[in-house]
Order: C-alpha cells, then structure tokens, then sequence
C-alpha cells in the first residue's frame, strides 16, 4: 500500500499553471482527507495476503469510545485468555482501519494478551474528519487508554503497538505520560513536516512545503511540525522496541534510528532484511515478529 499511500500525498504536485496558494490547498486537503479503505476493503487485502488468519472466528466485543473533543472512534475487544492482565492497544496506519491491526493480532494473542482495536479519526467507521496523521491521534489514543483502564481494571499490564501513522500516534502519546507500560513501534516516522518535506522535494516540489504547512494550520488547525513523535520522547522512560524494513521507501528505517536516539529510556531498533514499508510482519511470518516481541519484553521484565 506505500506507493498508493505516497500517490496520495504527492497528488497535484504538479502545479504547472496553478497558482502555488491553490496547489498547496490541495495538496494539503489530499493529506487530511485521503482516500481511505473500508472494513471490506482491508478485510478483502488481508486475506489475500493470508494476514487475516481466523479473525471471523475470533468472538469480539465492539463499542465506541469519545476521543478528543468528544469525537466517536470504533472499537473492538478481543480477548486471549479469561483473566488475562495483559492488553495491547493497537492503532493503524494511514488510509487503513482497525482491520489493518489484525495482521498483529495472533503476534499478541499467543503471547496472552487482550487486543484493543480502534479507528483513527477520519478512518474506518469514524466520521469524516481531518487527519493529522498522529497529532490530534495521539490525544484520541490517550482517551483510550483511559477508558481501556476503566473498563477492564486499573491492575491490568497495558502496552501499545502501532505501524506507520499509527507507530507515530503510539509514540506522540507517550508526551503525555500515559501508564504504560511498552510501545512496539513499527515503521514509524520522525516529524510529519520532515516526512512530507522529503518527498516533496523527491519530486521538485519542496518549495510547496511551507505553504502547505500554513494552509494547515489556518484551515485544519494543526501544524505539521507538532506532529513529531522525536519531540514527544525527549523525557520518556517507557521502553521503546522500533521495527522497520529495510527496503522502505516511503519512510526511510533512518528514522527509527532517529527515534532511538531521541528517547530517554530503553530502546531496541530491529530491521527487517528486504522488507517494505508496513510489510515487516508479512516478511517474518507470525511467529519470527512474535519472538521479537517476546524477547523485548522479558528484556524489559514485562510479566510475560
């Protein structure tokens, strides 16, 4: 899906004619509102990609949690074993929904823990809203959490997952001191206006940039720069394990080194050899991104 998603970010850059104030507005509309994958959709991509596994099977609770200024996001519980203390929130990446998390979800489930999936705003079964791809996302995150606590228990082990935006909201949390305990972080980028500056000027257009990034900020209320999951890890002591491909082309596996070295606490960085951008777990299989995890999370004395 990296180079539809690449597709989407770049359309309309080439302005030719158009005034450079009306390709940055669209350009910077083509970023809040992509063009996202239904359920059926993602559903219909996993399964070709023998990454759904026997989720139909698999007895689920949904429900809605308020995000950020009340804002409804879809979610579904699934429970590994009764009783269980532990739980993953598990948050999506771009243009996806809460189906693109099933590809993580055996990787949990063998491990004994409850998964939380959600829709981002903007994504899934949510309501049609801007997208900050991690900014506003993150403070949506921090009101499930909160409410992962409420209803199953203040005494439960919570940790997070996330891939690409995802790995970038699981990350831009952590500024506000949440409790937990982990966060896997899969492909995750630096800052959304370095991200987006680099294939801009992959494709001559880096001069749109600013102006894309005040038409944000004036229109959709958020500046690129505030998406930066480097920044948010300045004062975190909660233990990171980063994942990347190798042969990601849409966000370079330079940034989960940059991510490494921008946490105050624990840290571990895993490439994975040949793999593209969201396709680490397709390229290990289940169980070889399993043992990754299990093996972060002894290191970091998660009650396994």
């Amino acid at each position: 899906m990296s180079g539809k998603i690449m597709k989407m970010l770049l359309a309309g850059s080439a302005v030719g004619g158009v005034s450079v104030s009306a390709g940055a507005a669209h350009l910077a509309k083509n970023i809040v509102f992509p063009r996202t994958f239904s359920l059926e959709e993602e559903k219909k991509w996993m399964i070709e990609h023998a990454l759904w596994g026997d989720y139909d099977q698999i007895p689920r609770t949904n429900y809605t949690v308020a995000g950020k200024d009340g804002y409804i996001l879809h979610c579904e519980y699934v429970e590994a074993n009764p009783g269980s203390r532990k739980f993953v929130i598990l948050t999506h990446g771009y243009t996806s929904n809460r189906y693109g998390s099933v590809k993580y979800l055996g990787v949990y489930r063998r491990l004994g823990f409850n998964c939380v999936l959600y829709d981002c705003r903007g994504h899934g079964e949510n309501e049609s809203v801007p997208c900050s791809i991690g900014n506003l996302e993150a403070q949506d995150l921090l009101s499930v959490i909160r409410d992962t606590y409420e209803r199953y228990g203040e005494e439960i082990e919570l940790g997070l997952h996330g891939e690409s935006m995802g790995s970038a909201t699981s990350l831009s949390v952590l500024k506000y001191q949440p409790k937990v305990r982990f966060v896997v972080a899969d492909c995750g980028f630096t800052c959304l206006y370095d991200l987006i500056g680099t294939l801009y000027r992959s494709r001559h257009v880096g001069f749109l940039l600013d102006p894309v990034n005040l038409i944000m900020e004036k229109k959709y209320h958020f500046n690129m720069k505030q998406t930066c999951p480097r920044d948010a890890l300045k004062e975190n002591q909660v233990p990171l394990c980063l994942i990347h491909g190798t042969s990601d082309t849409l966000i370079s596996p330079k940034n989960s080194d940059e991510l490494a070295a921008a946490t105050a606490g624990y840290k571990e960085v895993h490439k994975v050899e040949g793999a593209e951008h969201a396709c680490s777990r397709y390229v290990l299989g289940e169980e070889a991104y399993a043992e990754i995890v299990r093996a972060f999370l002894e290191r970091v004395q998660f009650p396994l």
